[in-house]
């Protein structure tokens, strides 16, 4: 198996709880890598898989005590590092503490433009914490980019949400259409036609921003399919502190779907299970095989609109207005 990269959850724990978290109910439970498992998978990767990169998330992984440590020993392993973090104090206190000679690529979530936009998803004054930690980071060199997630609350917002990570230096912007998993419900979907309105929107605004955007393809005409699909390709691994493993970030509140565990060495399969590759082999008349189990609802309204659901890993790059890459 050749897995290009691997997204490791190293811990459950948060300062927040945002609106439309996919991890949800989880984070309750404080669930972390104990560090000899998390060395263990991260020396495993590389060797076993041939895996390049590796991001850490949460949770807030910048609360995970052995964080720094993680860092340098994936930079030790050859691979590249990246941190998904929500600006916090454990995000400030990790710059403050990090003393590599190789600084980690981070992506900041950014749900807002403003405090009251983006404190209605993340809570009170977490606006203001993220941008005073963000603005120290890019001043000690650290390369950083956004992640928006696009629901009901903040649509109306999203141009200048772009506007503000132009400002802030980043380097991109991942632009995530928000599924009903974890905390969110199906009444913060963003109905399809204004999700493409806002498409076309944001494609517009990208001529003039200095940062790439990259967009979900999230819902396209039968025709402009790549037909590609995270499980059957196999190539990203996402390694929950539970020891559940999945290779469809999709499917992670549809129960018992995780195709491996994680045993503290080494990968298990689940032969026998019905997991994600199970579920999967089932065609899907609007191509994504999870979005039956995700949100039935929006799977008719898809079809119903002549359109596919594409894979939530497919993204389309804009660079100063123009669809550069497609992958």
């Amino acid at each position: 198996m050749r897995v290009r990269s691997v997204d490791i959850y190293v811990t459950y724990r948060c300062n927040l709880r945002c609106t439309h978290c996919f991890v949800g109910d989880n984070l309750s439970t404080g669930q972390s890598f104990a560090h000899d498992s998390l060395a263990h998978l991260i020396a495993a990767a590389p060797r076993l898989w041939g895996t390049e990169e590796v991001t850490f998330l949460g949770g807030e992984p910048t609360l995970y005590p052995g964080i720094a440590d993680a860092v340098l020993l994936a930079q030790a392993r050859g691979l590249h590092v990246r941190i998904v973090t929500n600006g916090g104090h454990g995000f400030r206190s990790f710059v403050g503490r990090f003393e590599g000679a190789r600084l980690p690529v981070v992506g900041v979530s950014i749900d807002g433009s403003n405090p009251a936009t983006h404190d209605a998803v993340r809570g009170e004054r977490s606006f203001q914490r993220m941008r005073e930690n963000v603005e120290r980071a890019r001043e000690r060199g650290y390369e950083m980019f956004g992640i928006m997630s696009v629901s009901r609350s903040n649509a109306h917002d999203a141009g200048a949400i772009l506007a503000l990570c132009d400002r802030l230096g980043f380097g991109w912007v991942n632009v995530h259409y928000v599924s009903n998993r974890g905390f969110a419900t199906p009444e913060m979907v963003l109905p399809v036609p204004e999700w493409r309105s806002l498409v076309r929107e944001i494609k517009e605004q990208s001529a003039g921003l200095r940062i790439d955007v990259r967009l979900e393809r999230t819902f396209v005409p039968a025709g402009d399919h790549r037909r590609y699909c995270a499980v059957r390709s196999s190539d990203n691994l996402l390694f929950l502190p539970d020891g559940r493993v999945f290779m469809c970030p999709m499917f992670i509140d549809v129960p018992e779907a995780h195709s491996f565990t994680w045993s503290g060495t080494e990968l298990l399969g689940r032969p026998g299970a019905e997991t994600e590759g199970i579920l999967s082999r089932a065609e899907s008349a609007a191509h994504c095989p999870a979005m039956r189990h995700v949100n039935a609802r929006l799977n008719s309204d898809v079809l119903d609109a002549g359109l596919e659901i594409s894979c939530v890993l497919e993204k389309t790059r804009l660079s100063g207005g123009l669809v550069v890459d497609e992958k």
